[in-house]
């Protein structure tokens, strides 16, 4: 996590001059061109902004700049004296709940949470989602199911056949998804009243002919999309052969998408017992599957039983096969 911490007045500076210096990956940033366009230009480099001022001020500074809470940084307000740091903006997700916790640990002040779940002591749906892989097809609905859930105490979650994952203590299982306020699902019918949760069980795997760009990647991508159903947000990484670990525009592809990437070896591949084999390919690099083999291993790689679900397509440059994890 990147942190760029600023602050206005000399006793500010000096606070944050012990901020920057007790935590690691952390800039002090400087006032010379006014708080406001300090802010705005951190604002997309940092993963969170320690801002050593009035909250009012930075109230004002960000307002302009908050999209949602999946790329928002973490913003943390620190009072002058260091007596109170607020989780200010992006508290689950963006980190800043642990932020503020930190800091205030290293410069013995008071941190101020806000979340209800924090407050209320009940479970973060977002932070919940996250740790379980699951990618949120409905953000919109978190406030509304977070509200829910202090109210009522409890949410009722539907699972998929294919999916038992352990519930906290203010979750209850329901049989149907039609009641449920929470659905966790690859696929299906969902209650516009419901949480849609997708596991991100799916693992793309690649081929593709040297310097092959990027717009190759994403038209394959549109291309598995229109043809087989295939949600982007179910996609848990990409993999390939270790030949094409420097390709350029497969690198970018995933970087684009926030997937991970992960290579096998000619070896591992040719062990994998991916259904198509083509002497071509391994004649150029020893292996007799690429996309379909990296696709699976990558999908098992969690000591999870893996099958394929789509089975190897052709593009003029590209190739790719996407296997799911089943749990």
């Amino acid at each position: 996590m990147t942190i760029a911490v600023c602050a206005i007045t000399e006793q500010g500076r000096r606070l944050a001059e012990k901020i920057t210096a007790g935590l690691s990956s952390t800039v002090l940033l400087s006032n010379g061109q006014g708080v406001r366009s300090t802010i705005e230009q951190a604002w997309d480099r940092y993963d969170g902004l320690v801002c050593i001022m009035a909250a009012g001020i930075v109230v004002r500074c960000i307002a302009g700049l908050c999209r949602n809470k999946r790329v928002d940084p973490a913003v943390v307000v620190v009072d002058d004296r260091g007596e109170h740091v607020i989780a200010l903006l992006s508290g689950h997700l963006g980190g800043a709940n642990g932020l503020a916790k930190e800091i205030a640990a290293a410069i013995g002040g008071r941190p101020v949470i806000t979340t209800g779940s924090d407050v209320s002591g009940h479970t973060a749906l977002d932070l919940w989602a996250e740790e379980h892989g699951l990618a949120v097809v409905n953000p919109e609905l978190l406030p509304e199911l977070g509200t829910r859930l202090l109210d009522r105490g409890t949410l009722k979650v539907f699972m998929d056949g294919s999916w038992k994952l352990p519930l906290p203590p203010d979750f209850r299982g329901c049989a149907r998804r039609q009641e449920a306020d929470v659905v966790i699902a690859p696929q299906g019918e969902v209650p516009n009243s419901a949480l849609w949760l997708l596991p991100r069980c799916r693992y793309l795997g690649l081929g593709c002919r040297k310097g092959a760009p990027v717009a190759d990647f994403e038209a394959a991508l549109d291309d598995l999309q229109r043809r087989f159903g295939l949600d982007p947000r179910s996609v848990a990484a990409v993999a390939s052969i270790d030949v094409k670990r420097w390709e350029p525009g497969l690198r970018q592809f995933a970087e684009v998408h926030r997937w991970p990437l992960r290579f096998f070896s000619k070896d591992q591949l040719n062990l994998a017992g991916a259904p198509s084999a083509s002497p071509t390919v391994f004649a150029k690099v020893g292996a007799h599957s690429v996309c379909e083999a990296a696709a699976l291993l990558a999908a098992g790689t969690l000591g999870k039983p893996a099958k394929l679900i789509i089975n190897k397509v052709k593009w003029k440059t590209i190739t790719a096969a996407v296997a799911q994890r089943e749990e």
